[in-house]
């Protein structure tokens, strides 16, 4: 047997014997007043209280009551009583872009360190669903299968920098095509979510043929564009470490701007949300859509704990209780009887 609340036993050890105390030394002071006022036996035989025998009875049915009732307040536990604990909700796979591109400022610091503040802003509010991560460029990568680990999310997406891809390019098209392989054997349809973390330049996909097998897969985009449409350009180091800037074949500076056209059409054709992020703020249309979106059963634990047993002893005091006043009245009674002659 265990305890689940030990601390109302230590009370009871603590409570119970200087209240017995007191109460012997209430019946002895008790007893010396009636001696002093005259015949104790006449006094108590003409007393509408119970006799000193009835006293005892029903002070230790009243001290039995308040020991009973510490026990149950200690939930004593024994056995088991088996329950299953099921959560749902959603995957989501955050798809973040790594091209060269995301290493523009016209988003501050950078489009990249944006990219990763929306993807963690956005995960902190779906704090029930597991999450995984894919990252691209040129080609896409499943790196975190969805997991209900958020901190490995949050490890990667720190971690994660242009450098980690070597083609430089930027194909949206492969990366949701990655996304939904990860999705292909596991969860609900309707349950999944892609987030999209790009400036949208991309050249070399079919985002129409992309749209079109997302939504034969129940699988829906939410693009979060990063950058302006001013644009940017392009922040990189020479062969020596120094500072420059991206340019062409020609040796013209490139500059990048956010493509927004395109991310509003696969979101719009898979039954997402487009925003562009300005703030943490602009996410929270994606998170509020995700969270509308269907549920499924992520895990199960069966836990075993012990059966809680406070339901004996709670109604042994009650009964203690009922017979302590049934003693003090038929002790009143019986003094109120009429004698025989």
């Amino acid at each position: 047997m265990t305890f689940a609340s030990p601390f109302y036993l230590a009370l009871m050890v603590v409570v119970l014997p200087p209240a017995i105390v007191l109460f012997a030394r209430r019946e002895r002071r008790r007893n010396a007043d009636l001696a002093a006022v005259g015949d104790t036996a006449l006094l108590e035989r003409s007393s509408l209280l119970p006799g000193a025998r009835g006293r005892a009875v029903a002070n230790a049915l009243a001290f039995s009551a308040l020991a009973l009732v510490l026990l149950a307040l200690s939930r004593p536990q024994f056995g088991t009583a088996p329950s299953t604990l099921t959560s749902s909700g959603q995957d989501v796979l955050f798809v973040l872009d790594l091209s060269r591109s995301m290493n523009a400022r016209d988003v501050a610091p950078s489009r990249l360190a944006a990219a990763k503040r929306a993807a963690g802003e956005i995960a902190r509010a779906l704090s029930d669903d597991r999450v995984g991560l894919v990252i691209f460029g040129g080609s896409a990568f499943l790196q975190l299968p969805p997991t209900l680990d958020h901190s490995s999310l949050a490890l990667f997406l720190d971690a994660a920098t242009t450098e980690d891809i070597p083609d430089p390019g930027t194909n949206v098209g492969e990366a949701v095509e990655v996304a939904a392989a990860a999705f292909a054997h596991g969860g609900a349809p309707g349950a999944h979510a892609i987030v999209l973390l790009t400036d949208g330049e991309d050249r070399e996909s079919d985002l129409a043929a992309a749209a079109e097998t997302l939504r034969r897969d129940t699988l829906h985009v939410f693009a979060v564009g990063i950058g302006t449409l001013e644009g940017a350009v392009i922040p990189e180091r020479d062969s020596t470490g120094a500072a420059s800037e991206h340019r062409d074949w020609a040796g013209r500076l490139v500059t990048t701007r956010l493509e927004e056209a395109g991310l509003r059409r696969l979101a719009l054709a898979t039954g997402g949300t487009y925003v562009r992020w300005s703030d943490d703020a602009s996410v929270h249309p994606i998170v509020v859509a995700i969270s509308q979106l269907e549920r499924h059963a992520l895990s199960s634990q069966t836990n075993r704990p012990g059966a809680d047993r406070f339901q004996w002893p709670l109604a042994i005091a009650i009964a203690a209780l009922f017979a302590e006043s049934v003693v003090r009245y038929q002790g009143r009674e019986r003094r109120n009887a009429p004698r025989r002659p």
